[in-house]
């Protein structure tokens, strides 16, 4: 059946209750924006009134939104998230885990993963990454994962990023074939990924490459609010009985109508998406590629798997310092590393238009006066430096429990074992997890996230060059 995706039907039942000006005795308090300067944000910031339907049990307007997003990703059910691709990666876990199950994780996993597993009480073993020359993750590989399941038989699920952070891909669907001849559940979180539905020239989707779960950040990729994300149920594997009552259990119980909304509207934006509208995205991406290549000898640009995401690199100065360049005329990226920033992109449709001759001009400004240096080799941040294709904790979370916490300077802590979680956000990738031995590789790199004033969060003392570690 085909459906009608240009409807948005909670946008459509939030204006109706708007257009009958009804007056607030119920939550929130500021009373459909009466009592703000400004009303007009607040007017649909409502609760679960008649007609409004229920997040927790939706049979309305929700569910009709819902089953329109599950059409547009070719779920078997699909959910809104009010609380992020966090609680969803956390539910999937929950869903799919009992404590002591084994839990394949891909090692430049984000935080919410680890949590996740904490909280199943499953035991993760983390298989490796490989890196670019310039501390970029690029992926799992087939062989790594064939090697896993020889060691780990019994593992229960998967938990794997794709794309990266930075925009690249790998061959998702040999591997998810791979772990469903183990019967393991493969749980994808796709953050950066929700555009891939469109098809070429985007990678393939984890939906379209047999995954059981799927989570996806909205809020990152398309017009959507912070916060908003999708959760998909791609197979028999899952329960949906489990993922309801964990995403219930987990979510707010006061779930944020504006934040539905606008995965109300990001769902139809991707679900009336034209080749006309890709045509007009590539084209101005390409001209603005044209634009930059044309500032500064020093300057280039690279491009990922995904067409949305650029990678940017100044000969001869870190990312930091090319992120402070862009910064002083009020361009800001979404991250910088040592080696370059990353930049994501619209994904535009006809009559919308983004600024991208001004960036080109503000661009010109910031670099117009900077001299052309000498190259110097810059180290990549996150090179792994393992000799096996996966590692798995040196303590049991029962070890951990009984172990004491020591303050350690970082200079003395190779071989010592890990009692925090130290995360460089963004990009959310944490470097150092509790139960984890501690290498020389990730003191360098945690190094140079301290020299470079990296914002750093966890359990640690990095400010006074000092890690916890249990003793």
């Amino acid at each position: 059946m085909n459906r009608d995706h240009t409807r948005t039907p909670l946008i459509e039942a939030i204006e109706r209750h708007r257009s009958k000006d009804p007056i607030s005795f119920h939550v929130p308090g500021h009373k459909n924006g009466l009592l703000m300067e400004d009303p007009r944000f607040y007017q649909g910031d409502l609760t679960e009134l008649s007609g409004l339907d229920d997040l927790h049990d939706p049979r309305e307007a929700i569910r009709e939104a819902e089953e329109l997003l599950a059409d547009v990703y070719g779920s078997l059910k699909s959910y809104f998230l009010v609380n992020g691709t966090t609680v969803g990666n956390i539910a999937a876990i929950l869903a799919s885990c009992d404590p002591g199950d084994t839990v394949f994780v891909q090692r430049n996993c984000h935080k919410s993963v680890l949590n996740g597993i904490k909280l199943a009480k499953a035991v993760p073993v983390f298989v490796e990454t490989e890196w670019s020359e310039r501390g970029i993750a690029l992926g799992i590989r087939l062989d790594a994962m064939k090697e896993a399941l020889k060691v780990f038989p019994r593992v229960k699920a998967c938990v794997l990023t794709y794309p990266t952070y930075y925009g690249f891909t790998y061959n998702l669907e040999e591997i998810t074939e791979e772990l469903h001849k183990h019967d393991v559940t493969c749980i994808i979180d796709e953050a950066h990924g929700p555009h891939f539905t469109l098809g070429s020239p985007f990678p393939k989707s984890a939906m379209e490459c047999g995954a059981d779960i799927v989570v996806q950040s909205a809020h990152k990729m398309l017009p959507a609010m912070t916060m908003g994300s999708y959760f998909h149920i791609g197979s028999k594997r899952v329960s949906e009985r489990k993922v309801k009552e964990y995403l219930t259990m987990l979510q707010s119980s006061s779930p944020s109508y504006p934040i539905m909304a606008s995965l109300d509207y990001a769902r139809s934006y991707i679900g009336t998406f034209s080749k006309e509208d890709l045509d007009q995205t590539l084209q101005d991406i390409r001209e603005f590629v044209y634009g930059i290549s044309r500032i500064h000898p020093q300057l280039s640009v690279k491009g990922t798997h995904d067409p949305l995401k650029l990678i940017m690199e100044m000969e001869g100065r870190t990312g930091y310092a090319l992120q402070r360049l862009l910064e002083s005329e009020g361009i800001y990226p979404e991250l910088a590393d040592p080696a370059q920033v990353l930049l994501i992109l619209p994904l535009e449709k006809r009559g919308h238009s983004f600024p991208y001759k001004e960036a080109i001009s503000r661009l010109n400004r910031a670099l117009e006066n900077e001299p052309v240096v000498e190259a110097n080799p810059i180290k990549g941040i996150s090179r792994s430096r393992r000799n096996s294709p996966y590692t798995s904790l040196a303590l049991t979370l029962e070890e951990m429990d009984m172990k004491e916490e020591v303050l350690v300077p970082l200079d003395a802590s190779e071989g010592e074992i890990s009692a925090g979680m130290v995360t460089p956000y963004p990009p959310g990738i944490p470097l150092l997890v509790p139960g984890e031995r501690i290498t020389a590789d990730v003191i360098w790199r945690l190094k140079e996230y301290i020299v470079n004033k990296a914002n750093i969060q966890g359990h640690h003392h990095l400010a006074d060059q000092c890690v916890y570690v249990y003793r």
